[in-house]
């Protein structure tokens, strides 16, 4: 069946139980698509198989449906009709609280896909529905940190550096940096004996949740290695996610991220200024571990990089510190 979303997109679904329905294809002209809770008072509890690849994979009646809608074949359309929202058009997808289930490459190839949201009780993620989804760098959980999600099942399929926004109705807001990690296989002996060797803190940071619940405490703990073994910019995107959003932050684990962030001061006000983040600015210019003279280089390279603006600010930060 075709029904009608809120921005004037074209939905191909079919009933799977009780009214509930599963999204196949989705045709519009957008690369922001936000799905309705429901269509047509019926749920959308699941995002079928190769639901937003480049080319989709339609039943025989499914597809005749689409045709004779004047939308195509459901892979390809013309100029007078809406396209087949895909990977070759869409950068941000929101999918409502009522969906439960991702079916197998629900996303395959969607390369221009940056930025996902979901809902707590998405728990239900088939084998390789992110396949190829290279620019895929931010998450946005609508849940509290502390709730029970299904965001363990989402990271085991994201192994590419992936940011984590909690984003709950107690309005607390949680920003956590998972690095990326690398899986293979070597072969021991003759015996065709394969080992599972892992590079990258990314996948133990990964791992910790407790019955579906975030377990920050072993998160943080992760961290102290990962200085061995991560990039500076992962690094310092890791730490300050945690200074700026303190969920359960123990004094311990702030400490050491203060520490690294210190120890860098120049090199991250610098990254700081060049993205014109004020936020994380004017949180550490207010911070007694930065130091004057590396207030002094982030006012330089903002002059250089004709950010008045930033200039004012950084002034105006620390000097309401220093009052």
């Amino acid at each position: 069946m075709i029904l009608n979303g809120a921005g004037g997109e074209k939905l191909l679904c079919e009933e799977i139980e009780n009214g509930k329905l599963r999204l196949c294809r989705v045709f519009g002209s957008v690369d922001l698509l936000v799905l309705p809770e429901t269509v047509e008072e019926r749920q959308i509890v699941t995002i079928g198989a190769y639901c937003f690849a480049e080319k989709g994979r339609l039943s025989q009646a499914l597809a005749d449906e689409v045709t004779e809608a004047g939308l195509g074949d459901g892979t390809n359309a013309t100029a007078s009709v809406l396209r087949p929202l895909n990977g070759n058009y869409l950068r941000e997808i929101v999918l409502p609280d009522t969906v439960t289930c991702l079916e197998t490459y629900a996303f395959y190839n969607c390369r221009k896909l940056e930025r996902l949201t979901v809902g707590a009780a998405l728990t239900e993620v088939h084998s390789d529905a992110f396949m190829n989804c290279r620019t895929l760098h931010t998450l946005v959980i609508r849940a509290a940190a502390g709730d029970v999600t299904g965001l363990p099942f989402l990271l085991n399929q994201l192994t590419a550096e992936l940011c984590v926004e909690f984003a709950g109705t107690d309005g607390e807001k949680v920003r956590l940096l998972y690095p990326e990690y690398t899986e293979s296989y070597e072969e021991i002996g003759p015996a065709h004996i394969f080992s599972l060797h892992v590079e990258g803190e990314g996948y133990r940071a990964r791992k910790q949740f407790v019955g579906g619940r975030l377990d920050v405490g072993g998160y943080d703990t992760v961290f102290e290695k990962a200085c061995n073994e991560e990039q500076f910019l992962t690094l310092m995107k890791m730490a300050l996610y945690r200074l700026q959003y303190p969920y359960e932050l123990s004094a311990e684990a702030k400490a050491r991220y203060e520490n690294y962030i210190a120890a860098h001061e120049v090199e991250v006000l610098e990254q700081l200024v060049q993205a014109q983040d004020e936020d994380t600015l004017q949180m550490l210019c207010g911070q007694p571990l930065i130091s004057d003279e590396a207030i002094q280089a982030a006012v330089v390279r903002a002059v250089a990089e004709g950010w008045t603006r930033g200039v004012a600010g950084i002034i105006r930060w620390r000097n309401c510190h220093a009052c």
